[in-house]
């Protein structure tokens, strides 16, 4: 037993005379773990989350998302997002991983992330651990968690989570009776400033290595954890850092693997067609950052991008089939209700057959009213015909990333477009009626001059004054991020600018952009943390473990960025180790070794070394499927990949020239029918905003195949309104909404549908049809009922008679406060008793207090229940947030009467 259960008390009972001592006691053991976890979870759900800024993060009951009986589990894995929900639940990574584990009957994958600030604080101060979303476990009973790296600058936030999780931090700490933690995705490939938290990294695509390790994790539990590790070791693909010797060659005491040591080569998934892709999209009740499905169409890039890491480490390119990715697509739309599709990669307009797959993906969204999208566009002629392809349903805006203003400096980075071609795309976009275009620059680039930076202004100013020309009411967004050198790129050997030189260089660009262009930057600050660990080694570990300590986490949110909390930790690690943090973003000698140098990407050394030459020389070449093969080294280790791609480049493009462009037009008809309907949302539905809960209800429109009508423009939204949305946290039974169709439907029909299609605590209480111009549901409500279930255990004491404190209460002519806007400026002071028609206790038991009121909430004087709930009580008293409220009964609108009650389902 490890050093967690030496610390419990040890019980003894009758079991153990009928088991053995030995088992009893792990029992029991096992039993107060798991009374523990249930304790947490309960009391998660009804103490905190009614007090959170945004609760439906933590629900766990989305939409497809896999709930196990833990009987029938032998394998359990927590899937960690170390951002907040809102990003996290969108990473395709995450998303394909919980499908693979999931379809494995005896493994059970669940999810976790990192909590928003205002959930850490009211778990910690109630010592809740962090718990997984779908079964609230806490992380540490788990077999394993896997994090997901998606940036540097969410490290702090790693052991932030493994901190609430009450997994110890540091590898060397952890026990036989800890989960084994491992991480993969886009940051792994240098892993050397994690060594020291993580036991294991997956280098690579981990579709096909994730069930070689669940199956080692599987059959090695009775073993000791330095077995468990051994045997993940021998998996390719596989960094186990403890099995990794290291030492110091370098004067400044860098620390870099020995010049023999074996190489980590990357897992490499030969054919996508082949694996698992996750239909069953997890559906979230709040809005996402990327709020669409991700259809990955390629996997790689062959542009050859000199800064771009993922191009590095991505290749050979491999393409999903035409018809595969049709089914894909009309799976996960059916199985979700999704509004938007984007067909992602890499560089998606470098799809050997792109015009064809846009024209099947677009004939088959069109039609459904569902838009399609391309993440970003390539810097050509062709990419505009494609983003006009797409634009048949919904014309939103299109993104460009030239990267840098000068010819000079594209032909260093080798990716190269002439102004005039940049100015004629945007032009010609801007006349087929966009109106708003996404430029993307950086800063900072090898061999910068101020000249680049003044030529970003100097060509947003021309872009814009020649949108203007074609279409008046053209805008621009403008993004310049600071250039991060980054492991296993060209540039990986170059100095990163300072604070100081950053902040000068944002300067001299706003002081020259014109005034209608939007622009946004990176922090430098930001940037400059994001270097020291991108291209650091294990001394990073410390600090970031001094950073920890010292608060820091969220370091990508500038709101939550705590610069003053990092100096101080670099100066406690200058301090303890002698490293200048400033030190690391220095430049590297071409035959200096590296602290990476062990992980093999299939891209040569060698062939980095010559890139940097010749960029130092400003020489530009072509994609190498195009042009002659550019012998980056990978080719001679995956010939097939390699050919197949060359192969599809050749003959599939020319069939795709071939492809008449026949695309569905769009010309939404007049609606044929409006339908009316009362549902209720109870339970665990309470906590979703009014926007979230019109998302679940469109979305399961969708899924039931309703055909909804759509407003005109270039964002068409379905044509349904609500009466007004309800507080988060209050429940009701007599919610409606008014939905405009284009085919007709028979009420029975669509409540049937619907009721299939929605989440648990939604349910059609009723539908009927109603006169295409009926009065809206605002125009009809008049008021509506509610009861109050108010919590004993969070009253304060003494309050006591409620009949006698209504009365109190209702004896006034006036009860008066301060109506205020979002941001709490005082609107106006309004006396809302005439808007109280009643208040009245209905019972008291030993578990709560329920009253009902009916308050009107339209006219001249109306109020909310909200604001009844604050005057009657102390605002703030601590039972305000834990009263359960439901509205009973909406007034004023009309339900069918009896002569026309067939209609009423």
């Amino acid at each position: 037993m490890g050093k967690r259960n030496k610390e419990r008390v040890d019980v003894l009972s009758w079991e153990a005379v009928y088991f053995g001592a030995t088992y009893c006691q792990q029992y029991l053991y096992l039993k107060m773990d798991s009374m523990k976890a249930m304790n947490s979870a309960r009391f998660f759900e009804e103490e905190v989350l009614p007090l959170l800024e945004k609760p439906s993060r933590y629900l766990g009951n989305e939409l497809n998302s896999v709930h196990k009986d833990t009987a029938q589990v032998r394998l359990r894995i927590a899937l960690a997002f170390p951002d907040l929900y809102d990003l996290g639940l969108g990473n395709l990574g995450i998303q394909i991983l919980y499908h693979i584990l999931n379809q494995q009957a005896d493994i059970w994958a669940e999810r976790v992330y990192a909590p928003a600030v205002d959930a850490e604080a009211h778990m910690r101060k109630r010592g809740i651990p962090l718990l997984s979303l779908e079964s609230r476990t806490p992380l540490y009973q788990f077999d394993a968690v896997g994090f997901t790296l998606q940036s540097e600058l969410t490290y702090t936030n790693i052991l932030n989570m493994l901190d609430m999780g009450k997994v110890p931090i540091l590898t060397a700490e952890r026990t036989d009776d800890d989960p084994i933690i491992l991480a993969g995705g886009p940051c792994v490939f240098n892993p050397e400033p994690l060594v020291d938290f993580i036991d294991a990294f997956v280098i690579g695509d981990g579709e096909e290595a994730i069930l070689e390790i669940a199956e080692i994790l599987r059959h090695t539990q009775k073993t000791s954890r330095a077995e468990r590790l051994g045997q993940l070791a021998d998996l390719e693909g596989v960094y186990v850092p403890a099995h990794y010797p290291m030492f110091i060659p370098l004067s400044d005491g860098t620390l870099v693997p020995p010049p023999d040591a074996p190489r980590i080569v990357k897992r490499n998934v030969s054919d996508l067609n082949q694996i698992p892709f996750p239909t069953d999209y997890i559906v979230p009740f709040t809005k996402q950052i990327h709020d669409r499905i991700s259809l990955e169409v390629l996997r790689g890039c062959t542009q050859g991008c000199r800064f771009c890491q993922a191009g590095m480490v991505t290749r050979p390119v491999r393409e999903r089939d035409l018809d595969n990715l049709d089914q894909l697509m009309q799976e996960t739309l059916d199985r979700t209700g999704y509004e938007e599709v984007s067909l992602i990669s890499l560089s998606t307009c470098d799809y050997s057959r792109v015009k064809s797959l846009l024209q099947r993906s677009v004939s088959r969204a069109v039609p459904q009213r569902i838009g399609v999208s391309l993440p970003s566009l390539r810097l050509d002629s062709f990419s505009v015909e494609l983003a006009d392809m797409v634009s048949v349903f919904k014309k939103s805006g299109v993104t460009f990333a030239p990267e840098a203003a000068t010819d000079r400096l594209r032909s260093v980075i080798n990716k190269f477009i002439p102004d005039e071609e940049l100015l004629r795309m945007t032009e010609e976009c801007y006349r087929r009626g966009w109106q708003m275009i996404k430029l993307y620059f950086m800063m900072g680039l090898p061999m910068e001059q101020d000249e680049d930076i003044l030529a970003i202004a100097g060509l947003v100013d021309r872009v814009l004054r020649a949108g203007r020309r074609a279409n008046p009411r053209a805008r621009l967004r403008l993004s310049v991020s600071t250039f991060v050198p980054k492991s296993h790129t060209p540039f990986q050997w170059d100095e990163q600018m300072s604070i100081g030189e950053t902040d000068r260089k944002q300067e001299l660009l706003s002081r020259h952009l014109p005034r209608r262009a939007q622009w946004s930057r990176h922090d430098a600050r930001e940037s400059f943390i994001e270097g020291i660990v991108a291209r650091g080694d294990r001394r990073v570990g410390s600090l970031l473990y001094e950073a920890f300590r010292l608060g820091c986490k969220f370091d990508a949110w500038r709101e939550h960025l705590n610069w003053t909390a990092w100096q101080e930790a670099m100066d406690r690690w200058n301090d303890a180790t002698g490293v200048q943090p400033e030190k690391m973003l220095r430049a590297r000698a071409l035959d200096e070794p590296l602290p990476w140098d062990h992980i093999d990407i299939l891209v040569s050394k060698e062939w980095l070394k010559a890139e940097h030459g010749l960029s130092r020389s400003s020489i530009w070449h072509g994609d190498c499927r195009h042009v002659k093969c550019s012998q980056c080294g990978v080719i001679k280790r995956r010939k097939n990949e390699c050919l197949t791609m060359l192969r599809r480049s050749h003959t599939d493009s020319k069939k795709d020239t071939e492809v008449q462009r026949e695309l569905p037009q769009y010309d939404e008809p007049p609606p044929v029918q409006r339908l009316r309907f009362r549902y209720a949302k109870l339970g665990s539905m309470r906590y979703l905003s009014g926007l979230e809960e019109k998302n679940v209800l469109q979305r399961a429109l969708q899924r039931a195949k309703v055909a909804m009508s759509y407003s005109q423009g270039f964002e068409p939204q379905p044509r349904l309104s609500f009466m007004g949305s309800l507080s988060t946290g209050y429940e009701s039974k007599a919610e409606y909404a008014d939905l405009l169709l284009r085919e007709r439907l028979e009420p029975a029909v669509f409540q049937a549908r619907l009721n299939t299609a929605l989440p648990d605590g939604f349910e059609m209480l009723g539908v009927w049809a109603i006169p295409l111009r009926e009065k809206s549901l605002s125009a009809q409500f008049t008021g509506a009922t509610y009861e109050l279930w108010i919590p004993r255990k969070h009253m304060q004491e003494g309050i006591s008679d409620f009949p006698e404190r209504i009365a109190h209460y209702l004896s006034v002519d006036q009860i008066k406060l301060d109506r205020r806007r979002k941001r709490g400026k005082v609107w106006k002071r309004v006396n809302i008793r005439p808007a109280i028609e009643q208040f009245e206790f209905i019972e008291e038991t030993e578990q709560h207090v329920l009253l009902r009121m009916r308050l009107r909430e339209r006219g001249e004087v109306t109020t909310k229940v909200r604001e009844v709930i604050q005057t009657f009580f102390d605002a703030e008293d601590p039972v305000i947030p834990y009263i359960r409220v439901c509205r009973t009964t909406s007034l004023g609108i009309p339900e069918p009467d009896s002569d026309s009650r067939h209609l009423f389902c």
